[in-house]
């Protein structure tokens, strides 16, 4: 499965949904997850971002300050977040998640305007908005992978796609 994942990274969350809108042209999945899964988990996850993540989702401290510290610090370094690395169930996306783009969109977008504090990340506590960005690009890099436009069956991925 890993070589049919195509090779994605976020320079910046504006280069997001350009590629969402491309998906929702045609595409085809690779993995577990549907398109509308992955956009209902990215959506949730940029909610969590300002409105603050259940606590079940923090692991407890001491693994937040020494595995939890780590994990995002090789997150962050490589742009990629490590293979077989699960979730909470309870977190995961309902199988008949809407393939549209819109809660994803609006979750982005409210991300992008919130000029307030933003939650503590369930790996490391406090971290700057600037960190949260660049984690937000990977995550969705990460899961967008998976979905393949529709033009990468046909004709391979085309340059200026996001990460060919």
């Amino acid at each position: 499965m890993g070589d049919a994942r195509r090779p994605l990274a976020y320079a910046s969350l504006g280069e997001v949904m350009p590629d969402v809108d491309r998906l929702l042209r045609g595409h085809a999945t690779v993995g577990d997850w549907s398109l509308g899964q992955i956009l209902s988990h990215l959506a949730q996850a940029f909610r969590f971002t300002i409105d603050g993540f259940p606590s079940e989702a923090f692991p407890p401290r001491v693994i937040r300050k020494t595995f939890g510290r780590l994990l995002l610090w090789h997150i962050l370094r490589t742009g990629r977040f490590p293979e077989g690395l699960r979730m909470p169930g309870r977190y995961e996306p309902a199988p008949a998640a809407d393939a549209r783009a819109e809660a994803l969109r609006a979750a982005l977008r409210r991300f992008l305007a919130h000029a307030g504090p933003l939650a503590e990340h369930p790996m490391r506590g406090v971290v700057s908005r600037e960190v949260w960005e660049r984690f937000h690009c990977i995550h969705c890099a990460h899961h967008l992978r998976f979905a393949l436009p529709a033009e990468h069956e046909e004709h391979g991925l085309r340059e200026g796609l996001p990460g060919a």
